[in-house]
């Protein structure tokens, strides 16, 4: 080995070290602080694309592994608030003591009834509500501050979180949602992409939600259960790419029904949150955040998927390309997005592009596809649109995992056929959208250079 390979390998040696060093610190931190700090932990340990792997693994365990509360408290709780004070054994054949998963706002413990079902009951945390809404009271505070120190408006995004974190210690609502997303991937008679559990009839309440129970194996521990059963899938593997293609293309469609045909979402689709049933299929869990978007907003999203998915087709058109993207600055302001004096004029198009279409490593005006470095796009946005906030976070929940993966992945593409369908007013409750001067203002640039 020569003495250049020694040095380089010593060196990643010494990052691996001070890595480790630095995420032990930051987990002991929020393990420390608790409350809404452990979601925090939840985005460093699922985006190993952004974060070093140091810190994804050691923030892991808050996935769905934080400190379950003891059984007694459990079965008070559901005793008090769902069963009228009637002991668990009335209502429950089975109630396993030890949680499936225990998050920062609940736990979720699997049960029989009495009739033979099969559910899994979540369970809130006592007093939670009051712990979390102040931990978020403070980052508000502290993003109000220093809201002129970074490149992004972290004060409206804090300002929406906080207000879906609100909806998110009402499981009635939550039983709401889930069962309207249910719908939405069933309409029609079509067979669901994805199965999301339903809520089971009278036996919800604000703390405690009782819902189907779905067999399998959260994303975020799939490898661990394949080596328990023998199966080993190497990272990078055609079986991996096999599998990742598989589950984006299941994500993408179910996102495509809940953005498009019924402005309503899940917004927290984290590898906790989305399971791999025994038979290989996706299932999606934990309605807890959610978010309702308007029609004019679904329309625009729309727009932006099928000028993003059109100019990946114009592949030897440079300079055509490059007056498309421009033409985008004004549409994102239209939606709310508002830049910085330093965006460069193809802002709007390179932010697009990073945003849904994770298969591009490379973007316009120099920007780079990396979140991390000076470069990216969303370096130059002063501020995004309320509505936007969650969708994006959804959109790069997926564009994480088609990175750690490996799997190129255009959003845009994939739902093309859904934004085509709600312009041409082919979705349910849609009418067709009118060509308004927005399109001729984009066109006429372009048949100049064609």
């Amino acid at each position: 080995m020569s003495s250049e390979h020694s040095d380089e390998g010593a060196l990643e040696a010494q990052w691996s070290e001070r890595h480790e060093a630095g995420a032990k610190t930051i987990r002991d931190l929020i393990n420390e602080l608790k409350g809404f700090y452990v979601k925090v932990g939840q985005v460093i340990a699922t985006r190993s694309d952004l974060f070093p792997q140091e810190y994804s693994r050691q923030c892991a365990s808050m996935i769905d592994s934080v400190n379950p509360l003891p059984f007694e408290v459990v079965r008070k709780v559901v005793e008090d608030e769902l069963l009228g004070g009637l002991p668990l054994e009335e209502v429950f054949e089975f109630f396993d003591e030890k949680p499936l998963g225990s998050a920062s706002i609940a736990q979720v413990h699997r049960a029989k009834l009495r009739t033979g079902r099969e559910v899994a009951v979540k369970v809130q945390r006592p007093n939670v509500e009051r712990r979390l809404m102040s931990d978020i009271s403070v980052i508000k505070t502290f993003s109000m501050i220093t809201r002129e120190i970074f490149p992004v408006d972290y004060y409206l995004v804090c300002c929406e979180l906080e207000e879906q974190l609100q909806d998110e210690f009402d499981f009635t609502a939550e039983a709401n949602g889930m069962d309207r997303i249910a719908d939405a991937l069933e309409r029609g008679g079509r067979r669901p992409v994805v199965l999301v559990p339903r809520s089971i009839p009278g036996l919800t309440s604000k703390r405690v939600l009782c819902m189907d129970f779905v067999p399998g194996a959260p994303l975020s521990q799939l490898r661990e259960e394949l080596k328990r059963r023998g199966i080993e899938i190497e990272p990078g593997s055609l079986a991996e790419q096999v599998f990742g293609r598989k589950l984006l293309s299941s994500l993408t469609e179910a996102f495509g029904v809940m953005v498009f045909e019924e402005g309503f979402f899940h917004a927290d689709p984290h590898p906790g949150n989305i399971f791999i049933r025994p038979d290989g299929s996706i299932a999606l869990i934990d309605f807890g955040q959610t978010k309702q978007i308007n029609f004019k907003f679904r329309k625009q999203v729309a727009e932006l998927m099928l000028r993003v998915s059109e100019y990946n087709q114009m592949l030897g058109e440079e300079e055509k390309a490059k007056l498309f993207l421009q033409s985008l600055g004004g549409f994102a302001k239209d939606m709310g997005v508002e830049f910085l004096p330093s965006a460069g004029p193809s802002c709007a198009g390179a932010l697009a592009l990073w945003l849904f279409d994770s298969s591009r490593r490379e973007l316009p005006d120099g920007y780079e596809a990396n979140e991390l470095s000076p470069n990216c796009p969303v370096r130059d946005v002063a501020s995004f649109p309320r509505e936007f906030v969650l969708l994006c976070r959804m959109t790069l929940l997926i564009r994480g995992l088609a990175m750690r993966l490996n799997v190129g992945w255009s959003l845009a593409d994939a739902w093309k056929k859904y934004a085509q369908k709600l312009l041409d007013g082919d979705l349910p409750g849609c009418q067709p959208v009118a060509k308004r001067s927005f399109w001729r203002k984009l066109l006429k640039p372009l048949k100049r250079v064609a």
